[in-house]
């Protein structure tokens, strides 16, 4: 639930840093639930007492601002959002701005993750342009004693066209800040539109395309210096003794100070920090240091050992999460049973931008400058360790040169402000590629034993799996096949171990529809089943109770496949050695499915196609969402193709670039994205169109070659 209110200038320039416009609303968004619903329904009692987090304003020169709270890194928020806005405020695009927030509570979360901008502000940014409007056009029909019915907007301007009246926003803002904020405001229906839907360049382009933009490593503040850590390379050492004569004899070296590690719930490895005068040399002085490390307790351990105990565990039964009718008799009675065990190894983010934040402890107080999906996150973990109030500490928002979940972690912005506090100038933290990749928070490795029962007819009535994991909440229990094959049960096993593990783009999604797609596409050739028409059955037959995943509907899921084998030519001729393989996920309230074909090179695999089919509700704008089809696709054939982490002697294995690979551009198939129009609320577009495609490219695989792999990453040896 949205409530609006006026606020005065002194109370937005207070909050903002800006200078009031003619017309300031304020906006307080409550946390809302999975279900969308209000969360405290005693808030709807005085609504004045609570402080806006969303603010709208629109000056007298006619520029309307929007002061939100959710991040930037690649996703199309700073576009987006204002696209919102304007379509229900009928205001001039070339007119409207949008700021990012520092991190304060007043914002509920501030968490950029879980594909939750759009759908988390869609109603309240709605709300605040419709409001606006009613204000503007009221104010107008006043001025002129008409019927405000007689006056309608358009492009940033009240019109009257009984009289020929015409008067801009910014004539109308200092009488419409007089009028009573509307709080049921009308809203446009979807076919009345002439903003949402249509292909609007993003904003920020121009000033990233001259250089002008500013991501974390472009922060500038009076008087910083630079600092590069050696952090211990064994997950659980220390450092026990370092020489760092080599060190400061290098120009530009200002001090080498240690760092200490924790193990606890942010965990950060211990280390010895350079400070130098810029990046380059502060990594000079790194690589000049000769530490002596203290290995710990964990040195002779790898992911060797780690998949050997999966197998162990995979011969035992974990707990059960769910459990329909009777899986086990199901099988007992099934004509065919299938049975598979599929792997998944740890990943590491690897975004373009490494890791960075600059910081200055100054006076009892905290200022930092960092690329953060969670800015309040930084800015609790930063106030506890420095023992300040949280109120003293400031996190403002640059742009992210990406995150995929990465940067939701504070454990940089922690280490800046142990040196910041410890130097008494303001410091920049950058990490290099190599710390990057070694001292992640992984997507945590997992191992899955399948057993599927058919009938006669070859149609599955039993599925029976078993996740092994290496994190503790990796599973959704409403995921298909659930309520589409009535004796489904999943048991669960969590393996703890040395290597810290977080949320990596799609996090669950980016996992478990490799394996439940594969499986399923095994089952399809064990029944004779055609793999699409199998899926479709399937669905068309399944039916969720009432109260259980109410956003989900078979029938969008349904329209969504059947686009995907129409657009893919599905069933159709292909070349020799090519084959084709579908796949489909629903998550975050939007529906995808994809086709991928691939031909065998020499026996490796070489995907030459990507047809995509979403449904993610409402269109914003359809250049952003082909973008993240794009990108989703790349980031997740990475991982599907070339990408694991493996661990020897408590280390990470992978370093760089040249062995834990990104996809490169030669490589990339033709992407197609077709975009279903669609009017119920929107759904996220981040993270979902890269979960099918691992399944799709390993059941394409199967087709080309007869050979199925079980393991990402895919490869036939």
């Amino acid at each position: 639930m949205v409530f609006v209110r006026h606020v005065s200038r002194r109370e937005f320039l207070k909050r903002t840093g800006l200078a009031g416009g003619g017309l300031v609303l304020g906006l307080h968004l409550r946390e809302l639930s999975e279900t969308w619903e209000v969360t405290d329904q005693a808030y709807a009692q005085d609504i004045s007492s609570f402080p806006p987090n969303v603010f709208l304003a629109i000056d007298v020169d006619g520029t309307t601002t929007i002061w939100v709270s959710r991040s930037e890194m690649g996703q199309g928020t700073r576009t987006g959002m204002p696209m919102i806005v304007a379509e229900e405020l009928d205001a001039d695009w070339d007119s409207i701005r949008i700021l990012q927030g520092d991190a304060d509570e007043q914002y509920g979360h501030q968490l950029t993750g879980g594909s939750l901008s759009t759908r988390l502000m869609w109603d309240p940014l709605r709300r605040a342009g419709a409001s606006a409007r009613w204000m503007l056009r009221e104010a107008a029909a006043q001025s002129w004693d008409v019927p405000r019915a007689e006056c309608r907007t358009e492009n940033g301007a009240v019109l009257h066209d009984a009289s020929g009246r015409r008067a801009s926003y910014g004539e109308l803002t200092e009488a419409a800040a007089r009028i009573p904020v509307p709080q049921e405001p009308p809203l446009k229906a979807p076919d009345s539109y002439r903003l949402l839907g249509t292909a609007k360049p993003r904003v920020d382009v121009p000033d990233m395309v001259r250089g002008a933009a500013v991501f974390g490593c472009d922060t500038k503040v009076d008087g910083m210096v630079y600092a590069a850590i050696a952090r211990c390379p064994h997950y659980g050492g220390r450092v026990g003794s370092f020489d760092d004569s080599k060190t400061r004899a290098i120009d530009g070296v200002l001090d080498v100070v240690t760092i200490e590690g924790t193990q606890q719930r942010m965990p950060r490895p211990d280390g010895v920090a350079v400070i130098a005068k810029d990046t380059w040399t502060a990594f000079a002085g790194v690589r000049a240091l000769n530490v002596e490390w203290d290995t710990g307790p964990h040195v002779g351990e790898s992911t060797d050992d780690l998949r050997r105990r999966f197998r162990e565990l995979a011969r035992e039964g974990g707990e059960v999460v769910r459990d329909d009718g009777d899986a086990e008799a199901a099988l007992g009675s099934a004509t065919t049973v299938v049975e598979a065990e599929y792997e998944l190894p740890f990943l590491a983010h690897a975004p373009m931008e490494p890791m960075n934040c600059t910081v200055q402890v100054k006076d009892g107080r905290c200022e930092i400058w960092t690329p953060t999906q969670n800015p309040q996150t930084v800015q609790r973990a930063v106030a506890q360790l420095l023992d300040i109030p949280q109120n003293n500490v400031t996190v403002h928002v640059t742009l992210i040169g990406g995150g995929f979940g990465r940067r939701l972690y504070p454990d940089m912005e922690m280490e800046g402000a142990l040196l910041a506090r410890r130097i008494d100038v303001p410091v920049m933290v950058v990490w290099t590629r190599e710390d990057d990749i070694r001292h992640d928070r992984y997507r945590p490795a997992s191992h899955h034993v399948l057993r599927g029962g058919l009938d006669a007819n070859g149609l599955p009535i039993a599925w029976q799996w078993h996740i092994i994991n290496t994190h503790t909440d990796r599973f959704v229990p409403e995921d298909f096949p659930a309520h589409s094959i009535a004796n489904y049960r999943v048991h669960y096993t969590h393996v703890p171990w040395i290597l810290p593990r977080g949320a990596w783009r799609a996090t669950t999604h980016s996992q478990n529809p490799f394996v439940i797609q594969s499986f399923l596409d095994e089952l399809a050739v064990a029944g004779g089943y055609d793999p699409l028409e199998l899926r479709l059955q399937l669905l068309r037959q399944g039916r969720r109770p009432d109260g259980e995943d109410p956003l989900y509907r078979h029938d969008r899921m349904i329209r969504v496949l059947e686009q995907v084998g129409d657009h893919a030519s599905w069933g159709g001729p292909l070349p020799a050695g090519v084959g084709r393989g579908v796949s489909f996920n629903y998550c975050y309230e939007s529906y995808v499915a994809q086709v991928a074909e691939v031909r065998m090179d020499s026996e490796v695999p070489r995907v030459e196609r990507v047809v995509c089919v979403v449904d993610c509700g409402q269109i914003t704008n359809p250049d952003l969402m082909r973008a993240q089809i794009e990108g989703g696709v790349a980031f997740g054939l990475s991982a599907a193709l070339l990408q694991q982490i493996t661990v020897k002697d408590a280390r990470v294995e992978q370093d760089n670039f040249h062995n834990f690979k990104v996809l490169q551009a030669s490589l990339m198939p033709r992407v197609e994205s077709h975009i279903i129009m669609e009017t119920a609320r929107p759904g996220g577009l981040g993270e979902t169109p890269l979960t099918p495609i691992a399944g799709a490219v390993g059941n394409a695989i199967f087709a080309a070659s007869g050979t199925r792999l079980r393991q990402l990453p895919l490869s036939p040896t």
